[in-house]
């Protein structure tokens, strides 16, 4: 029995190129050439050709036909999460790039899994992508024929290029400014240190209050989950709260860590900043309608993936050269969480 015959909908055929070429009247060959601009055709008829699959709404199969080229005008991009805030924006930035310059996108999402991200890069290679963005969650396989741009993660030794964050630079910017308001005890809420974004954030908060002549210990670094979650950095931030002598000021390495922190403080009875200042690395969303509004670095998301597109791109305009490595500088939005009016 059919679908009709069943009273379901028949689910509507699209139109091939068989169907354009005998709108055409001309063999499916000829209209092939004829949608592809090839000069062997007569202009009469392309016009012809064209007209026909504008009216039947023919959409020609690109990635069916890269596979036979070898002419793809594809590439990759894998993230860890592609419902976070930052790597969807910075997905927004590199595929209005990519697209303004004739590529299209194919997007793969590794669930912050190394193993799924292997995979995520064997198919993009088994679908002869130009080259590959990639933030890694720590799956990374080098291809040798195919460029890389890390982005977010840095990716030391590998790939054609990196775009990142300046964690160094921000956190100078963060701690610094606590250590103007007085503060001496000043606690870090971070994430566990196997990606370069965790990593470098943590040793430049520790770097920067050595710097000013604080010693800091173990007690002062709580380290959150994997991926960074509000319920970590709340749990994180008890811990803190529970201490002897609890910090009187705190960084959060993220949004989402910042929020978790404010909850445990709010929990524990306790005002911001009165008795426990705190900023963020990442603006959090309405960071400024959060009470009280948060202290932090300025977010650049788009602005990454706009720039690990371009980088990208030169490359495959111009082939690689020396591994470039770009940094994404961030500037300090005051408000009232860090002790200012």
């Amino acid at each position: 029995m059919t679908p009709e015959e069943e009273g379901a909908p028949a689910r509507e055929r699209r139109p091939t190129l068989a169907d354009v070429a005998a709108a055409a009247r001309v063999s499916t060959s000829t209209a092939s050439r004829a949608l592809r601009d090839s000069p062997l055709v007569r202009p009469a008829t392309r016009q012809r050709v064209v007209a026909a699959s504008k009216l039947l709404g023919f959409e020609p199969d690109r990635l069916a036909r890269s596979l036979r080229t070898r002419a793809s005008l594809f590439v990759g991009v894998i993230v860890p999460d592609v419902a976070t805030i930052f790597y969807a924006a910075a997905l927004k930035g590199a595929q209005c790039v990519f697209e303004a310059a004739g590529y299209q996108v194919l997007v793969m999402d590794s669930e912050r899994d190394a193993d799924r991200e292997a995979e995520n890069l064997r198919t993009l290679l088994a679908h002869r992508v130009d080259g590959i963005l990639l933030a890694t969650s720590g799956g990374f396989e080098a291809p040798q024929d195919v460029p890389v741009v890390f982005f977010d993660q840095v990716g030391f030794g590998a790939g054609v290029g990196n775009v990142a964050v300046e964690n160094r630079g921000g956190m100078e910017l963060l701690v610094g400014h606590l250590l103007e308001h007085g503060h001496r005890r000043i606690a870090f809420v971070g994430a566990p240190t196997g990606l370069t974004s965790a990593t470098e954030r943590l040793d430049a908060f520790l770097a920067v209050l050595r710097e000013a002549g604080i010693n800091p210990g173990d007690d002062d670094v709580r380290l959150a989950d994997a991926v960074w979650s509000e319920a970590s950095g709340e749990r994180a931030m008890r811990e803190h709260l529970a201490r002897a002598e609890p910090p009187t000021a705190v960084v959060a390495a993220s949004d989402t860590l910042a929020v978790g922190a404010l909850r445990a403080i709010r929990a524990a009875g306790l005002a911001i900043p009165a008795d426990v200042a705190l900023v963020s690395f990442d603006d959090p969303l309405y960071g400024d309608l959060l009470d009280p509004p948060v202290t932090a670095l300025s977010r650049h998301d788009r602005e990454l993936g706009e720039r690990a597109a371009r980088l990208l791109l030169a490359t495959l305009a111009n082939g690689a050269a020396e591994p470039a490595e770009v940094r994404v500088s961030a500037e300090l939005i005051v408000r009232r969480s860090c002790g200012c009016e």
